[in-house]
């Protein structure tokens, strides 16, 4: 049985009450932030298109949740797949994106939608699985999936949600040394790619 699709996005980009420490950090966070000069290009850009994506799935669909209007976009232009394939293959080919920082597991509606990205683009599970970090490879392994039809253009605009939720939440601002900087980055990057394709081709007037 398919899970209704409202009930299945709950989990993305959902976030606790904030605490005392964690609102304590978020300052801290702001302000080591607000002092840097050299914030990352990739960063900027990252957020500038997504800005530009949110015109486009405000005005295609009447869902109340953010999440729903992402799903409802990708469901919409499917045939962009094609177009975006190549970078997907780039983000499918690296460890899922986690639910939050460092090493976290990915979410389930995460783990499904880069088991069905990876079938689809034909790269083997087990050779992605074997690279991840330890410790988050045995707490993936606790995330039960549901079954869920994704397309492979929404399969792929939960994960983009996912790292948009990270970045803007502040989960993912450690980019100067490090594993997770550089994964951080690349991350970033493989998104703008895919964003600023997606964004020219729907601005030509290509829609499914």
């Amino acid at each position: 049985m398919i899970l209704f699709r409202k009930d299945f996005s709950k989990t993305i980009g959902s976030r606790p009450q904030m605490s005392v420490d964690r609102l304590n950090n978020a300052k801290e966070t702001s302000k080591n932030w607000l002092l840097l000069n050299d914030y990352p290009k990739d960063f900027h850009a990252f957020f500038f298109q997504w800005t530009l994506l949110n015109l486009f799935y405000n005005e295609l669909s009447q869902e109340r949740s953010e999440m729903q209007r992402v799903l409802e976009f990708g469901r919409k232009y499917e045939n962009l797949f094609d177009l975006v394939k190549n970078a997907a293959s780039d983000l499918m080919r690296e460890e899922c994106v986690g639910d939050g920082k460092n090493d976290q597991a990915p979410s389930s509606p995460i783990k499904i939608a880069s088991l069905k990205l990876r079938t689809t683009l034909g790269i083997k599970q087990y050779d992605v699985c074997v690279k991840c970090r330890s410790s988050k490879r045995r707490a993936c392994l606790t995330i039960r999936t549901k079954p869920y039809g994704y397309g492979n253009f929404e399969a792929l605009m939960t994960i983009l949600y996912q790292i948009r939720c990270n970045l803007f939440h502040g989960d993912k601002t450690e980019y100067r040394n490090g594993f997770q900087a550089q994964r951080n980055i690349l991350l970033v990057s493989i998104g703008n790619r895919i964003l600023e394709q997606t964004l020219f081709s729907i601005s030509s007037g290509k829609k499914s």
